[in-house]
């Protein structure tokens, strides 16, 4: 196995995080632009992986034709989907420009001729960042992709419990602790079950948090921390700057909040739990990055 990089000048140059102060960080934008001049390619490709989820959601507004305000965050830009739309519709063949994941998305809506199934479309492009991040060769992409993985898992369980619902269309992944969601859905037992996952309980207890806002404040903070686990070993390595990605992202969400936006989050996840009642399906956010 070859040794991690070392990147001692750039960690030492990265300002303090703190949850909860970070008025002073630049956008991600800027800081994205740091990374790329200062990581190994190698490296900034790991770090590219993050931000795959943004392009998934760029990907479904692109293919709706509600392009018009993609997400900045992505790593692909409307005229990269326009430009595989063209590849794909090609006689001659050429080398796609997007993950193999979105080429088959895009491949099977063209041909398709059905109207797009937004909710399989956003469960298959997940599950295809999530491969990428497991294959990517990376420890702490793969420890993380997990963690986070198993917390929506948790979230789409609870709100299928809710309403209800079947919660496994909603579920990503095949492993045991996704079973072990589907046997306590269908036992119809509270959640008393001691999980195989050494956070699933911490999670739950979380979850069970009345005031929106709060809650949001409490999962993230449980992120956090996670990272700070994972990484306790890690000195000037991509991993350790992986977390600091992630933690970057979430002080950036914190410092860009306020009552009105805080509100609208609120009003948007209470409108779209109502939109799966009807549809009998219900979304958990699939953002890695804040």
């Amino acid at each position: 196995m070859m040794a991690k990089r070392r990147y001692y000048y750039f960690v030492s140059g990265l300002a303090d995080l703190l949850f909860d102060s970070g008025s002073n960080l630049p956008d991600m934008a800027e800081f994205r632009e740091e990374l790329k001049s200062n990581l190994h390619p190698d490296d900034y490709y790991l770090s590219s992986l993050l931000f795959l989820p943004y392009d998934n959601r760029n990907l479904i507004s692109f293919l709706e034709g509600n392009d018009n305000h993609l997400e900045e965050s992505g790593n692909y830009s409307r005229d990269d989907f326009e430009e595989q739309l063209r590849i794909l519709e090609s006689v001659l063949k050429e080398k796609d420009i997007l993950p193999a994941y979105m080429v088959k998305i895009m491949s099977e809506n063209l041909n398709s001729g059905v109207d797009l199934d937004v909710m399989k479309i956003r469960k298959s492009l997940y599950e295809g960042y999530v491969k990428m991040a497991l294959n990517s060769g990376n420890s702490f992409l793969k420890e993380w992709v997990r963690f986070d993985t198993d917390l929506k898992n948790i979230f789409s369980f609870l709100n299928s419990k809710s309403l209800d619902i079947d919660p496994e269309p909603q579920m990503i992944g095949d492993n045991a602790f996704t079973q072990e969601l589907l046997e306590l859905f269908r036992s119809g037992k509270d959640f008393s079950m001691s999980f195989e996952s050494e956070y699933a309980s911490s999670i739950f207890k979380i979850a069970m948090e009345n005031e929106f806002i709060e809650r949001e404040k409490r999962i993230d903070l449980f992120r956090w921390n996670y990272i700070d686990t994972i990484t306790f070993f890690e000195y000037f390595t991509i991993d350790m700057i992986l977390g600091y990605l992630i933690k970057y992202s979430i002080v950036r969400r914190w410092v860009e909040m306020d009552p009105e936006t805080g509100r609208n989050m609120l009003q948007r996840f209470i409108k779209d739990t109502e939109s799966r009642i009807i549809s009998g399906t219900v979304r958990s956010d699939d953002s890695m990055i804040k």
